[in-house]
């Protein structure tokens, strides 16, 4: 069967690298102003790098919930009784407060259905194990957040900015790892249900 997910989360996998890759520039800016000083410039680039971030969020995001619907297209293709739809998996991540069960929910069914079969069990673990970082890590970033957004501009370049950046690149990593263990898990129940196919073909062939 072929995977309509599985070109899309490569793409989005490679915005997302980009996303760390602009973050850790926003955090040697830090470095280099507490360091050095900036002047003008210095500044002007800093504000680009931010604005380039922000734009590259926004993209991903919109690539994120193509990719998750298709996840769930797959799923559904997969096995016609995956409790999950691919517009409830959409709702439970876009609808306000419910998303904060709601794509727990949406990972955690997700494992929950990989354990249950023998040749993704690992993968099943894996993406349990990691729901709970990715939450202490959303969590986290989001108070401290909205906690600097209320904070003078002057403290643009100060270290809780640092941990900010840190926090949003550990959390960047957590999406890359959960795609990927999503997108392995459904290639190897796709070929696993090829093989399972080709074997009921030759079985009636005798």
């Amino acid at each position: 069967m072929e995977l309509r997910s599985k070109r899309l989360g490569n793409v989005l996998t490679k915005f997302l690298w980009a996303d760390i890759g602009l973050t850790i520039l926003l955090m040697v800016n830090i470095v280099i102003v507490r360091v050095a000083g900036a002047g003008e410039a210095f500044l002007t680039y800093d504000i680009i790098v931010s604005v380039v971030v922000s734009v590259n969020v926004v993209i991903y995001t919109i690539m994120y919930l193509f990719w998750l619907f298709k996840v769930h297209k797959d799923l559904q293709a997969l096995d016609e009784f995956y409790p999950i739809t691919p517009g409830g998996a959409i709702a439970r991540v876009l609808i306000p407060i419910y998303n904060i069960y709601g794509l727990w929910n949406v990972y955690s069914t997700m494992a929950d259905y990989f354990k249950k079969n023998s040749s993704v069990h690992t993968i099943g673990s894996r993406l349990a194990l990691y729901i709970p970082i990715y939450y202490f890590l959303m969590i986290a970033t989001t108070v401290l957040s909205s906690y600097l957004s209320r904070q003078s501009t002057l403290e643009s370049f100060s270290a809780l900015w640092f941990t900010l950046y840190l926090g949003d690149g550990a959390l960047v990593v957590m999406y890359i790892l959960i795609i990927k263990a999503v997108s392995i898990g459904l290639l190897r129940l796709s070929e696993h249900d090829l093989n399972s196919g080709e074997a009921d073909s030759a079985g009636y062939s005798q």
